[in-house]
């Protein structure tokens, strides 16, 4: 091959030490400004996925703006790492179509580093599996079923925010059992895997319901339009004296209001805690020309059961803190304290101590390890600590039980809180000895 003389020109070798040292110079960068999406110098881009219309909406549709208000504090305080947080929220209205396409545009579109604090059961169900495909992280889901979480090579970047359904049905399954055993108990529940799943933590606590008789069922969604007279008619007419409810809130307000018409007085209600947000409930029953008085008297004594503090708890340093921040940074429609707002807050706390402990090299890749190796030591409002392994990625492992006071401020069911632990397969709830860190002085994790 022959040598061109132009080859050998100042300018020339200049131009290629200069390319060298630019290709050095990028091969030094750090792996997410090369490849991860949504992370720059200065921001991580978020999105999240929940009900902010339709029938399965009232309450849930508040977490967003509960979260985003907690990311703009921290924003506030100069974010993580140098890094603002932007969270981009869609709404899917509980309808899987919709959560495939908006999912699709916060991949594509909006370019989000990870999902987080996403919404629903059967909605995720439509896209978990392609977001752990691409390796995006999936953290904090708002649901509690245990299939999303307790087998990490079906699904490793997609880690819950919940305890799982099984945890929490086994633990009130059993206090149900121990205090009402003597009663004839039935259950109410939406044909997903959110009912189900509860289900399956009720007859591993020993309660086991017959169908068309102590089980009475509905497809989710369908509570605003069809009813539930015929399944509140049913219970009634099986003699069930103590009815569990294993559905969203506003299903929950439906049942309540239902039996009310038609009757029928059970002498307890017992509500799984995604549905049995008092505030929500109360706001469902004024709608349908229910007083808040009368409404906090029908809710007086209903049993349901927390990973956190109640959000009615005014002694509890974290419901303080989030309370104030809530006061001050959330922009949304609605910013009335609940559950709701309270979970809100703590994803959004979990998610920052998350980062903050990643580092400033932030990876996908990073995310996930840091979750499956020092997860487990993430602090925050709950009263229980989170089970994250590399063999697990469920989140909270215990449940306390309690019943709501004629404030509608849900209370222990004892003279003392008493914190329960178990898994979501068939081992034993046992009494936990876990010891809840204190909140930081400015309310700002810094990582396990």
């Amino acid at each position: 091959m022959k040598f061109h003389p132009s080859l050998s020109k100042p300018g020339f070798l200049t131009l290629v030490a200069g390319l060298a040292v630019g290709a050095l110079a990028l091969s030094s960068l750090p792996a997410n400004a090369a490849s991860d999406p949504g992370v720059t110098d200065t921001e991580i881009v978020l999105g999240m996925q929940l009900p902010q219309s339709g029938p399965a909406s009232p309450g849930y549709n508040k977490v967003d703006d509960a979260m985003r208000a907690y990311f703009d504090y921290v924003n506030s305080k100069g974010g993580v790492n140098g890094r603002m947080i932007r969270l981009e929220v869609k709404d899917d209205a509980y309808k899987a179509g919709l959560t495939v396409s908006t999912a699709s545009s916060l991949i594509n579109k909006e370019k989000v580093f990870a999902f987080v604090g996403s919404v629903g059961t059967q909605t995720h169900i439509s896209v978990i599996k392609d977001i752990n495909r691409r390796g995006i992280p999936d953290i904090f889901v708002n649901s509690g079923y245990s299939g999303f979480y307790t087998d990490p090579k079906k699904y490793p970047n997609s880690f819950g925010d919940l305890g799982t359904y099984v945890v929490e049905a086994k633990i009130l399954g059993k206090y149900l059992k121990e205090t009402y055993g003597d009663k004839k108990i039935g259950i109410l529940y939406q044909t997903d895997d959110f009912g189900r799943n509860a289900v399956a933590g009720f007859a591993t606590a020993g309660l086991k319901f017959t169908p068309k008789e102590t089980a009475a069922t509905f497809i989710a969604g369908t509570q605003g339009s069809l009813g539930l007279v015929s399944q509140m008619s049913q219970l009634k007419a099986a003699g069930v004296e103590v009815v569990i409810i294993a559905a969203v809130s506003s299903a929950s307000a439906v049942a309540i209001s239902t039996a009310a018409k038609i009757g029928y007085a059970p002498k307890k209600w017992a509500i799984i805690s995604v549905g049995a947000d008092a505030t929500t409930i109360q706001g469902l029953l004024y709608a349908g020309g229910v007083p808040f008085a009368t409404s906090a008297a029908m809710l007086t004594g209903v049993i349901s059961a927390s990973h956190a503090p109640a959000a009615g708890d005014s002694s509890d340093e974290f419901v303080t803190a989030f309370k104030k921040i809530n006061d001050d940074f959330n922009k949304g429609p609605s910013k009335a304290w609940d559950n709701n707002v309270l979970q809100g807050m703590n994803t959004a706390y979990l998610t920052t101590e998350a980062l903050f402990g990643v580092g400033k090299n932030l990876t996908r890749k990073a995310l996930v390890s840091y979750l499956e190796t020092k997860g487990s030591s993430l602090s925050s409002a709950a009263l229980v600590p989170l089970g994250y392994s590399k063999a697990t990625h469920e989140a909270y492992t215990g449940f306390w039980v309690g019943a709501y006071d004629a404030s509608t401020v849900l209370k222990p069911v004892g003279t003392d809180r008493v914190v329960y632990t178990t898994d979501s397969g068939s081992g034993p709830v046992t009494v936990s000895t876990y010891k809840r860190p204190a909140m930081p002085v400015d309310a700002l994790p810094k990582g396990a």
